[in-house]
């Protein structure tokens, strides 16, 4: 398996390995989530993004075994949020949602076709796809601020 600076593509680990046991692998690491820190940069994102009044569903492709590791990780690092959504299909949450913020090329995909504001991360994975993507949280945030809906809408 290539290293991450190798993961030039959203599904690069299948010419590798079989998915049940990637999603094996992924599902061990987030139960071991809390030997990771945040981005240094994601308490403060999250919370302007609520003092803007926003509404934050941390959305996370893990399996509903993962939840109490993931809230514990979250209220750990005093990460604000308003909900935790667990599922491989993020876009069932796209009808009330006014944005998305993500690193996969697929979801930004479906925001785009959703018709979202939609930004990320820029890494290996995701660079080139025509999305809006930074090098930082704090340009991302920068970039939400200027697509925020004008009072009243």
């Amino acid at each position: 398996m290539p290293p991450p600076s190798g993961w030039t593509d959203w599904d690069f680990w299948k010419p590798y390995v079989e998915s049940s046991l990637f999603y094996d692998v992924i599902h061990e690491v987030h139960l071991r989530q809390g030997e990771y820190p945040p981005y240094p940069q994601a308490r403060p994102f999250l919370a302007e993004l609520k003092e803007e009044g926003c509404h934050i569903i941390i959305a996370s492709h893990r399996r509903k075994g993962a939840r109490g590791a993931a809230l514990r990780w979250l209220w750990g690092h005093d990460l604000p949020f308003d909900e935790l959504h667990l599922s491989y299909d993020k876009s069932v949450l796209f009808g009330d949602c006014w944005g998305l913020v993500d690193d996969s090329p697929v979801m930004l995909e479906k925001a785009r076709r959703a018709g979202l504001v939609r930004a990320g991360l820029l890494n290996p994975w995701n660079a080139g796809t025509g999305h809006p993507l930074f090098g930082t949280l704090e340009d991302v945030l920068e970039y939400l601020e200027e697509q925020w809906p004008a009072s009243g809408e």
